[in-house]
């Protein structure tokens, strides 16, 4: 994640106010306010504002809900905030065990074009943050100036009033929502209403997420019980698997598929050739080429790769990718013959994955190919044995390597 500015709230309090510095915040405000008004943010009748945060507090409900992936749900919030309202600064910290409050996300003019003056930490005990923190309270702040509490940087370009709501999760505080303005008494109790709801469904949302992580963890657990019956049976396919997996994960994210369909492509690709424990070792093991009973042998571990995994609740929703995982994309492949788009995105996600990391690693039969004629390999049973998005989205993934 790219990091983000902090407020002046997390700015050193202490440190004069370099010409350069004061020139940039005044750009930030004559920014803000241009913002402000392109937007009609401003002007804006009571009605027309209500309406604008109902529909950013549905929108953000909505959201929230799609994702697992705690920096994302972070960035959604302040994206949207000052999306629709244009704040000088909409923020994000979060409260660390060591009591600092540390920058996780910001957005907005101030935000945009301070990276380079600015800290990311501030400690618990200091700053209207730092006490909205200790407490648990909203404070809303209508002039800086008057607030004992507020760090002061420069008091020509410095926000001249503030929101700041705390994050709650499982009763205790994990974080601090901060909106800023240029202006005094910019915010109303009815954006305090408006805030602490977001930070309420921003608190769900993350609760939820470390149910989702702890839900991970136990899938890890039984992940290693499965794999480590087939590295009994065959070394090379569990040491394997973690390899395509690694690659898959990457791979589906750089397709556009969220950290959840994500996480899951990475999941079945440790999976797929789980049904190898049905194959016998004499056939699993051979050092050179299968004849062709062997071969019809070999092949059934991908339908009982499915069937196992189906029959675990946790797993269930990843059996077709494991069925399919050895399917082609010209409809040559097994156990099905399912063909381009039937084939399910995260099977052929996997199976060209695999294909790669089959070249490129030493097999009892023959050494392993270089990376470069693994990629011209790759290009070549494009369109035919894979899908050839799949095989770009690929051969991009390692060129970033």
């Amino acid at each position: 994640m790219r990091e983000p500015p902090a407020t002046s709230e997390i700015t050193a309090a202490r440190r004069p106010t370099s010409a350069r510095e004061r020139r940039r915040r005044e750009e930030a405000l004559r920014i803000h306010h241009e913002d402000r008004l392109a937007r009609s943010v401003a002007p804006a009748g009571k009605v027309t504002y209500l309406r604008a945060q109902l529909r950013l507090a549905a929108r953000l409900t909505a959201r929230l809900a799609a994702t697992n992936d705690i920096e994302e749900m972070v960035t959604l919030v302040v994206d949207e905030l000052q999306g629709t309202f244009a704040f000088y600064l909409a923020a994000i910290q979060r409260l660390d065990d060591d009591e600092t409050l540390r920058l996780v996300a910001g957005r907005g003019a101030l935000a945009d074009v301070m990276t380079e003056f600015l800290l990311v930490e501030q400690s618990l005990h200091h700053g209207i943050n730092g006490r909205v923190a200790r407490t648990a309270a909203t404070a809303l702040v209508a002039d800086t100036r008057q607030d004992a509490d507020y760090i002061v940087r420069d008091p020509e370009t410095d926000p001249r009033s503030e929101l700041a709501v705390p994050i709650v999760l499982d009763g205790a505080v994990w974080g601090v929502l901060n909106l800023e303005a240029p202006e005094p008494e910019a915010f109303s109790e009815a954006d305090a209403v408006l805030v602490e709801a977001i930070a309420a469904s921003l608190g769900s949302s993350l609760h939820r997420a470390n149910l989702v992580l702890d839900l991970e963890r136990t899938f890890t657990t039984t992940l290693s019980a499965l794999m480590s019956a087939v590295e009994a049976k065959d070394s090379y396919t569990a040491s394997h698997e973690e390899e395509v997996a690694a690659l898959a994960e990457r791979v589906a994210v750089r397709l556009g598929n969220s950290s959840t369909r994500a996480h899951d492509v990475r999941y079945a690709a440790l999976l797929h050739d789980v049904g190898k424990v049905a194959v016998p070792s004499e056939i699993l093991l051979k050092p050179g080429p299968l004849n062709d009973e062997e071969w019809v042998v070999m092949k059934r571990h991908a339908a009982v790769g499915g069937e196992l995994v189906a029959r675990i609740d946790a797993f269930a929703h990843l059996a077709p990718a494991v069925r399919a995982s050895h399917e082609r994309w010209d409809g040559a492949g097994y156990p099905d013959g399912l063909a381009g788009e039937d084939i399910p995105l995260a099977a052929r996600i996997i199976s060209a994955c695999d294909t790669y990391e089959a070249i490129v690693t030493d097999r009892p039969y023959r050494p392993a190919n270089t990376p470069e004629q693994a990629c011209e390999e790759l290009r070549r049973v494009a369109g035919a044995q894979l899908d050839p998005r799949v095989v770009d989205a690929l051969l991009d993934e390692l060129a970033s390597e």
